[in-house]
């Protein structure tokens, strides 16, 4: 499939919010089965494989607050901690819990796919229920949870005691596990793998047409005595093109360059790597990337 544009994970949050997982039968942190992988390898659990030509982005919320509480300046990318309702509170001065049942306390973590969002924690139903309903949604049944739609509304949200799905368009999200998921695909698999553990990570769509099949960035926080970074990991369709991608991402880190110092290399199985340490600059701070697109655009148009 031919991807015409690359979507903007940061657009897609001002949209429709993020997505955690964390339900019975998908485990993102906080959620039962917690040891099977890292969180980002639980996130992709829960996302059908049909979603590759989406961007996906997984932010483990607690990390992620308790690291904007500590250095606001570093963070200010993240403040929504990945959750739209909360980025929306921001702009209108209202508290999360009147207009929609929960807070940001209550998510253990979120998962956006394109326009599509999932959060997972410890919800109250009931409050959630009564607040959709002051927005004129009605309730439907659903499997393991209650479905929210509204006449001539284009979201519909699904609801339990553990996760919150909010689709628009395309029902991209269910409150059970996917059969097919992301994680059994293997160029999503070893990307993950490449990233290690990480707190938060955007995977940007899936290409077919191009060097960089599949590319994502994520970061992993402070450590004692080192500063937080974040890693870019590139699945090439070649070798050739993994060596085409190292020629397109080394002026980027040439001296007076954003990423001065960063090294880049090329690892088994076609997989070029660039890491660099965030700092509060534009563009080296956690989750840059997703408002900038600097390194996405170069991978996506050259």
């Amino acid at each position: 499939m031919r991807i015409p544009r690359l979507p903007r994970p940061l657009l897609a949050v001002l949209l429709t919010g993020t997505l955690g997982v964390g339900a019975a039968g998908c485990s993102l942190p906080g959620g039962e089965g917690a040891d099977d992988g890292t969180g980002l390898e639980r996130a992709l659990d829960a996302v059908p494989a049909s979603a590759a030509d989406r961007a996906v982005t997984y932010r483990d919320v607690p990390t992620v607050r308790r690291l904007v509480a500590e250095d606001p300046a570093l963070y200010r990318s993240l403040d929504g901690f990945g959750i739209l309702e909360v980025a929306q509170s921001g702009y209108t001065g209202r508290g999360v819990e009147a207009d929609w049942g929960f807070d940001e306390k209550d998510v253990t973590a979120s998962v956006q796919v394109g326009d599509s969002s999932l959060l997972t924690g410890d919800f109250d139903t009931a409050a959630m229920g009564r607040a959709l309903k002051k927005q004129g949604y009605a309730e439907a049944g659903t499997e393991g949870g209650t479905r929210y739609t509204k006449r001539g509304g284009d979201i519909t949200y699904e609801v339990s005691g553990s996760r919150r799905v909010a689709n628009r368009a395309h029902a991209t999200l269910k409150l059970s596990e996917p059969d097919d998921s992301l994680r059994d695909d293997a160029a999503y698999a070893a990307v993950a793998d490449c990233l290690g553990d990480v707190y938060e990570a955007t995977y940007y769509a899936r290409r077919k047409d191009g060097d960089a099949e599949l590319f994502a960035i994520g970061g992993r926080p402070p450590k004692k005595g080192r500063a937080p970074s974040e890693k870019l990991c590139v699945r090439a369709a070649s070798p050739e093109a993994a060596d085409a991608i190292v020629r397109q991402l080394r002026p980027k880190t040439r001296q007076g360059e954003r990423y001065a110092s960063s090294e880049v290399r090329v690892t088994e199985d076609n997989m070029v790597t660039m890491a660099w340490r965030n700092r509060p600059k534009s563009g080296l701070r956690p989750g840059d990337n997703d408002k900038t697109g600097e390194l996405p655009n170069l991978l996506t148009w050259g």
